[in-house]
């Protein structure tokens, strides 16, 4: 998937169709959360536009990026698996 080729969606059902043909195309297994039409969680957590946060099992932000890199997940990941053992 290019991302010159995603059309902005109008709706959450449109938002929610392309995430879950993200979640498809790339094997993602873990739970992605869908934002409302509004960004209300975007904004919240400060509007940048391609931020990522890892939150653990307790509610609270173990990692966050300004900009997401998938590539680092995986480490921190495992780290909370770990501190669960």
């Amino acid at each position: 998937m290019m991302f010159s080729e995603i059309e902005q969606p109008e709706t959450y059902e449109q938002r929610k169709a392309l995430a879950e043909k993200t979640c498809d195309e790339l094997h993602i297994a873990t739970t992605v959360v869908i934002d409302d039409m509004e960004n209300t969680v975007r904004e919240a957590y400060g509007g940048l536009p391609n931020s990522a946060y890892i939150i653990d099992r307790g509610g609270v932000i173990v990692h966050k990026e300004a900009w997401a890199r998938p590539t680092e997940w995986p480490d921190v990941l495992r780290g909370l698996v770990e501190e669960e053992s």
